[in-house]
């Protein structure tokens, strides 16, 4: 079969990083189609890892959302009927504000998600995971996104906004069908979402408590965020930050059992390259495919070619990562690697979460190494299957694993039971 070299066509979402490869060749930026539904919408998409670094600095990409509803609609109105968006677009959140409201919002989230303030939670993501891990079975194969990389994050997220237990499994649910793309699930869940989040908005006014959310309805004048801007916040974390986080663990876990486990094994014997080794594996198989919609304010020049005003523009940081301009073999795992990458983005719109997604993925990764050091892929690589048609995150739709025998369980176990056995986190990320 001939491959279908093009951004989001038929083969982009289990053959991504190779058709990435052959347009990189060709050229920095690219007119590309995005589905939606049934209708399409044109976009550009920018490639390589210069012209991408500047694009997701360059005030002439705005991020306002009413801007990017006006061309979305203009590409998407069927007999003068404008199409339902999804609260991703349409919510007051900081990933489509453009500065002074941008800066604004960001600085009353940002003295909440300091690294400070995000380790005091590592206790609680330990135990999460053990009480997770605890519940893999063994001797058969299991599946390690929906078992870990996608309910760890949900419920970190929960437990920081104050979700009680009992309304886990819908926000499960509904974050899920907002991230694949689909309009008519995607309109729905964000219906529902937002009915309940503005319930949990008005409970935290009436009786606030220890978490995250009730101390943003409590803020000063000067720092209050409005219902509008608050729930576009609640909306932004559990989507946004939920979902990239669900992938840079399952991304991660796939190359740590690539090549028969050598990466499994090593990290297992020395977490102290964790932080090292995540950060290379969020620069080799992302877990953001594109960075969120921009759009031109002018006509603007990268790369060699002219985008008019008024065009939607995606950078994709899949490709970006893999530019082998920026990185030396950069389709081969390195975890000594030093360059920095755009795997979080770059400039004023940088991932304000990241601290926190890669905690998560750092202790997940030490959890399950430590305890199930003979884990293998359960399938070939090959026959992974990517989640499609999600345009944001770079995620599998399972990752099935064999954890091992019982009988090394227990061995691993008692390894880590004994004292000096097991080495503390060391250089923090």
């Amino acid at each position: 079969m001939t491959m279908e070299i093009a951004f989001f066509g038929r083969d982009w979402w289990n053959h991504a990083h190779d058709v990435a490869a052959a347009l990189r060749e060709r050229g920095a930026v690219h007119p590309a189609i995005v589905p939606w539904g049934e209708r399409e919408i044109p976009v550009w998409v920018i490639a390589r890892y210069n012209e991408a670094r500047e694009a997701l600095n360059d005030p002439r990409l705005s991020k306002d959302g009413a801007g990017l509803i006006k061309i979305m609609n203009k590409h998407l109105t069927v007999d003068g009927k404008e199409p339902e968006l999804s609260a991703m677009f349409t919510a007051r959140h900081m990933i489509f504000l453009d500065p002074p409201d941008h800066t604004r919002l960001r600085r009353v989230l940002a003295k909440h998600f300091t690294r400070a303030r995000i380790d005091q939670l590592k206790p609680r993501i330990e135990q999460m995971i053990s009480e997770l891990v605890d519940e893999l079975p063994l001797g058969r194969p299991v599946d390690l996104i929906s078992g870990l990389a996608f309910p760890l994050p949900l419920y970190v997220i929960c437990e920081l906004i104050g979700v009680p237990e009992r309304k886990r499994g819908l926000l499960r649910a509904w974050t899920y069908a907002l991230m694949e793309d689909l309009p008519d699930k995607a309109e729905a869940a964000s219906r529902n979402m937002q009915t309940y989040l503005i319930e949990l908005i008005n409970s935290a006014h009436a009786n606030p408590g220890d978490d995250l959310l009730s101390a943003l309805v409590q803020e000063t004048a000067e720092d209050r965020l409005s219902m509008e801007e608050l729930l576009g916040t609640l909306f932004l974390l559990f989507v946004a930050g939920h979902e990239t986080t669900t992938a840079l663990i399952g991304n991660s876990i796939a190359c740590l059992l690539a090549d028969n486990g050598h990466l499994w094994h090593e990290v297992g014997q020395r977490p102290e390259l964790l932080p090292h080794a995540v950060r290379e594996f969020s620069r080799y198989d992302s877990a953001v495919a594109t960075a969120t919609h921009r759009y031109t304010k002018e006509p603007v020049t990268i790369g060699g070619t002219t985008i008019d005003a008024g065009e939607i523009v995606l950078v994709s940081l899949l490709s970006a990562n893999r530019d082998e301009r920026q990185f030396g073999r950069a389709d081969q795992i390195n975890i000594h690697r030093e360059e920095p990458n755009l795997a979080f983005g770059y400039g004023i719109h940088y991932c304000l979460g990241v601290h926190l997604g890669v905690l998560e993925t750092e202790i997940a990764l030490g959890a399950l190494t430590r305890r199930f050091p003979a884990a293998r892929m359960a399938v070939d690589k090959a026959e992974l299957v990517r989640r499609q048609p999600a345009m944001i995150p770079n995620s599998f739709v399972d990752l099935l694993v064999n954890l091992g025998s019982r009988a090394a369980v227990d061995d691993a176990r008692e390894v880590m039971a004994t004292p000096g056995s097991c080495p503390q986190d060391r250089h923090p990320w």
